[in-house]
């Protein structure tokens, strides 16, 4: 409910509190919590999340094939997110392709300590304002420690984010979709198109292709469910359904038999797994 009143209440100029909100979701699905249920997570970590997401919208939009007018979605209400604005010279940098910068990592270590410089001055002490009250229902502000520069959420929120975590998901990609259509100047680029939501999380699956070759010698040219020989037109699975954790990640790719790739469908795998 509280996370509902935050995105239907709460004061957005910018998209970058649906983006801490998702980096929080994801990173609370990719880490293990502590034992009393409170999760730490290192800014660092939210800031690499960011990039992720903004990388990939930084693109010129065209709403179809024949549109008039392509640009650069703003994701602020007057000017471009300072975020966005660095991203830009680093995409520029290295021809669009994220995995070139990370391994720039000087460069990339610079740019992300730099994006989490802009996320603590803002999204992060702004996140859980609704009207004029501060509902501190993720993390306390106080818990914010410089020492390891890390934030820790509430005892029981990562449970949450990992159990609803494709409900939060559809709710705050949702509202991101909607806050970018409410922008002024992105309305002559946008017209009436019904991509937008494709354009900002979609996943270019060809590109995963290439990784088949890779995860079929990882795993000795075995199934991953069966451990039975599969040959290198096998499949590619998310070991988590992608309808449950949309997030290409390379820890989550298994390679498998078609057939046993159907028969898991978007079920959880067994334990054993």
């Amino acid at each position: 409910r509280r996370l509902q009143r935050l995105l239907e209440e709460g004061q957005f100029t910018s998209t970058y509190k649906f983006a801490l909100l998702q980096a929080l979701a994801d990173l609370s699905v990719e880490r293990d919590a502590d034992l009393d249920g409170s999760l730490r997570l290192p800014i660092a970590a939210i800031a690499e999340k960011f990039i992720e997401y903004y990388w990939r919208q930084l693109p010129p939009f065209r709403a179809d094939a024949g549109a008039a007018s392509a640009g650069t979605l703003l994701q602020n209400t007057d000017r471009q997110a300072a975020i966005l604005q660095l991203l830009a010279h680093a995409r520029s940098r290295y021809d669009g392709m994220l995995a070139a910068a990370r391994q720039d990592s000087d460069r990339f270590d610079s740019l992300r300590t730099r994006v989490a410089r802009v996320i603590r001055q803002m999204p992060l002490w702004k996140l859980q304002t609704i009207g004029r009250q501060n509902e501190e229902f993720l993390y306390r502000r106080e818990d914010y420690r410089q020492a390891d520069d890390t934030i820790r959420l509430l005892a029981g929120v990562a449970g949450s984010f990992r159990s609803f975590h494709g409900l939060v998901t559809h709710l705050v990609r949702g509202a991101w979709v909607e806050q970018i259509r409410r922008i002024p100047a992105n309305r002559q680029v946008l017209g009436e198109a019904t991509t937008l939501p494709d354009f900002l999380f979609g996943t270019n699956r060809a590109a995963l292709s290439g990784y088949r070759n890779i995860l079929h010698d990882h795993q000795g040219g075995r199934c991953f469910y069966c451990d039975r020989r599969v040959a290198r037109n096998g499949d590619l699975d998310h070991f988590i359904a992608w309808s449950r954790y949309p997030v290409d990640l390379g820890h989550n790719f298994v390679f498998t038999h078609s057939e046993c790739n159907r028969a898991k469908r978007d079920y959880l795998a067994h334990p054993a797994h």
